[in-house]
């Protein structure tokens, strides 16, 4: 056999060997997709072996080696809005009414004092006792003051939580209607500050985690109209 007849050979081997593995992994439908195979074993300096586990490209038999969809969630932008919701200003409104009387109670106390102390001359005998009676109802409308602020304060710390919760919820549902496996919340990096001091300003700069992110992947919308609220 001449060189050209021992090359033609090969070749058709070749093309005979190619054959028949495009038929075991080509699909039966005609389609042109490759698959449906097990896995696909990368050659290098330590082969790596891909496969579908559960759904996800998987290199391994780790959490962590794993493909996983993310997408990003602006939540201040839906925490504001739900934080404007009626069962919440309602809240607040009752509570306000109830402190407002005590701090009215309070003022009313002090004013009382004030006409009281105009009276007294500083040399009087008097004044050093009521002095200590001043002392004594300023120390405590400045508690009564502070406890105002923390009662204020911990309700919106609830509310804030409880607000952020509805959000998670609705986060779950558009993840699931997606196949997104994480949500990052995050700032649009292309928006406004709109803080006037340096340390503001870093503090935006910080919170804006990601800088570049693909279209289609911000999610803030679907969640907002999974809320309920407005998108815009």
């Amino acid at each position: 056999m001449n060189l050209n007849s021992q090359l033609f050979s090969i070749i058709i081997a070749t093309l005979l060997f190619a054959s028949v593995i495009s038929t075991a992994v080509i699909g039966g439908d005609d389609t042109g997709k490759l698959g449906p195979i097990d896995s696909i074993t990368l050659a290098g300096e330590k082969d790596l072996t891909i496969q579908n586990i559960d759904g996800h490209i998987a290199w391994g038999d780790e959490k962590t080696n794993r493909v996983w969809s993310i997408g990003f969630m602006e939540t201040g932008k839906a925490l504001s809005q739900l934080l404007q919701a009626d069962h919440f200003l309602d809240a607040r409104d009752e509570l306000n009414e109830e402190l407002k009387a005590q701090i009215t109670d309070g003022r009313e106390l002090m004013e009382s004092l004030r006409e009281e102390g105009n009276s007294i001359d500083s040399e009087s005998p008097d004044a050093p006792a009521f002095r200590k009676r001043w002392e004594g109802a300023y120390g405590e409308f400045q508690k009564l003051q502070k406890l105002v602020a923390e009662t204020r304060a911990a309700l919106m710390a609830k509310q804030m939580q409880s607000a952020y919760n509805e959000i998670i919820e609705a986060v779950n549902v558009v993840s699931e209607r997606k196949s997104i496996d994480i949500v990052l919340r995050f700032i649009p990096p292309d928006g406004d500050f709109g803080m006037a001091t340096p340390d503001a300003v870093i503090m935006q700069i910080r919170l804006r985690t990601a800088m570049r992110l693909p279209e289609g992947i911000d999610i803030t919308e679907d969640v907002l109209t999974e809320l309920g609220l407005d998108a815009q």
